[in-house]
């Protein structure tokens, strides 16, 4: 009576990705310094001249797993409800990538690189030997119960057992309560353990309104390089002494389908997570930067000015970048509630009509770094994790859906996204302060007034139809974006990479209305 089963697997991927006109600054350099580039007439400058200035990049990365994996389940006896059945399992796993950096920097000549080159690179491989289990018992019609753990060891040094309970009531008929509980963990990635140096840019301005922004802009004599907007690079690097994350979570539900017609769920989702990878704070390194010249002493973060400025090359130089590695921060928790409802309804003449919505709501997303909270939900962070396209506290969908006997078909799907706070909290923002969060996201007017403090809401619609010709033959088309809504103006969002709109929730905004008609064959 036992069921058995065993697998291998094996994979590998061989990248090569070729990067060709991209500035080599050196290179750049030279040819001004030696003129030998004609500037004034670009079309007189010599093949051999342009492969030298920009020559091409190739850079080759491959990844490998392979992994055994064997299995043994059996039904031990009959429960009222029906029959326990027991499983366990082992595996062992081998994983390990070798992504060098397509533009490594160079400390000792920084301009011996691309200019804009993505310089993302990671090396390692480790081994991870596990064993599970799972156990089902529905103890009678009325009480499901299951649970399930994994104990996984990793070369690396990291090890640890997830375990999992599920519980599901079932009162009368048309009602279903369910719950779970689990602990889990999260081992760091190749990039946050091996990671070469990367590094990403923030564009901000100095704030006049404040002491120090003042007198940083005075001592330039208020020229373009103190008041125009610049960019500072965040670089991280990888630590191979990361421990993984630990997690724990719980949900609590209920199901309600009074009838076939009609049915409603609900549930609440609570995760906290304790030894959370990331960047160490550098929410206040901006500040102390201009506030204490130039000096800035965080353990763990190194701080470098940028280019001075030309004019007043003995001035305090614009922050150039912030360097780290990822470190096990405090902790992070997130909390909310899920809700979906469907209706069904016969129209007539063999016509059914199917409505469907489902909704999130983010109740609470704060991360704790240093004993201090940092709470993002309904603003636009974390922008570590989301490239600063935000934590609306809604999100929901409303499909609706004609059928035509099975033979044509009609869909309308709305979309809706919350609007939210412009301050990014984790660069130093405050929420519902718009005057605090200047630079932090919020853009401003060159009299130095805010350009937007919140975010518009974004709604979105879509609609299908196709028509079944036969049993070979579907006709299709599509409107996507039907009311053809602009995205919301604003440059502070999605590190302001020159989209100035949120490229996560309103991207179909970009693309605006447009349309698709096709044909589906099957033979």
């Amino acid at each position: 009576g036992w069921d058995y089963d065993a697998n291998f697997t094996w994979s590998r991927v061989d990248l090569k990705v070729t990067n060709k006109n991209y500035l080599f600054a050196q290179h750049l350099v030279d040819v001004i310094n030696d003129g030998s580039w004609n500037f004034i007439n670009p079309n007189a400058n010599s093949e051999e001249l342009r492969n030298y200035i920009a020559p091409v990049n190739v850079n080759k990365s491959s990844s490998e797993l392979w992994q055994v994996q064997g299995t043994l389940a059996k039904e031990f006896l009959q429960l009222p409800g029906g029959a326990l059945k027991a499983a366990v399992g082992v595996a062992y796993r081998h994983e390990s990538i070798d992504n060098p950096s397509a533009n490594p920097p160079d400390n000792d000549n920084p301009s011996e690189r691309y200019y804009s080159i993505n310089a993302v690179g990671a090396i390692g491989s480790r081994n991870v030997k596990s064993a599970f289990f799972e156990l089902d018992a529905p103890i009678f019609d009325q009480l499901s119960l299951n649970a399930s753990g994994r104990y996984d060891k990793y070369s690396s040094g990291q090890k640890n057992f997830s375990p999992k309970f599920t519980a599901i009531v079932k009162p009368i008929e048309q009602v279903r309560l369910r719950g779970t509980f689990s602990k889990g963990f999260r081992i760091p990635s190749f990039n946050e353990a091996y990671g070469l140096p990367t590094t990403g840019y923030i564009t901000t301005t100095i704030d006049p309104q404040t002491p120090e922004g003042a007198a940083f802009i005075a001592a330039h004599g208020g020229n373009a390089y103190a008041s125009l907007p610049y960019s500072y690079g965040l670089t991280a690097t990888g630590n191979p002494n990361l421990k993984p994350e630990k997690s724990t979570s719980y949900t609590l539900g209920a199901v309600f389908e009074p009838s076939s017609r009609f049915s409603f769920t609900a549930d609440y989702w609570h995760i906290k997570i304790k030894g959370l990878i990331g960047s160490p704070d550098y929410s206040s390194i901006v500040d102390a930067y201009y506030q204490n010249n130039g000096v800035v002493n965080v353990p763990g973060i190194v701080v470098k000015p940028g280019i001075p400025d030309p004019d007043h090359p003995s001035a305090l130089p614009v922050l150039g970048f912030i360097e780290y590695s990822f470190v096990n921060s405090d902790s992070q928790i997130a909390s909310g509630l899920d809700f979906s409802a469907t209706g069904r309804f016969d129209l007539g003449s063999n016509i059914r009509l199917t409505s469907s919505v489902n909704a999130s709501y983010l109740m609470k997303l704060q991360k704790t770094v240093g004993g201090v909270v940092q709470r993002y939900d309904g603003t636009l962070s974390p922008c570590d994790v989301t490239s600063c396209s935000g934590a609306p506290k809604w999100r929901g969908t409303w499909s609706n859906t004609l059928d035509f006997n099975d033979k044509a078909f009609i869909n309308l799907t709305a979309y809706y996204t919350s609007g939210y706070d412009m301050a990014s909290i984790d660069y130093g923002g405050v929420k519902g302060d718009c005057d605090a969060s200047l630079g932090a996201s919020v853009y401003t007017y060159r009299d130095g007034t805010p350009f937007k403090c919140r975010a518009k809401r974004w709604i979105d619609l879509d609609m299908t139809a196709s028509v079944k010709v036969n049993e070979q033959f579907t006709l299709y088309a599509n409107v996507m974006n039907l009311l053809d809504t602009k995205p919301d103006f604003n440059p502070g969002q999605t590190y302001s990479l020159g989209y100035n709109y949120n490229v996560a929730w309103e991207g179909a905004g970009f693309t605006g209305r447009w349309f698709r008609v096709g044909v589906k064959v099957d033979y």
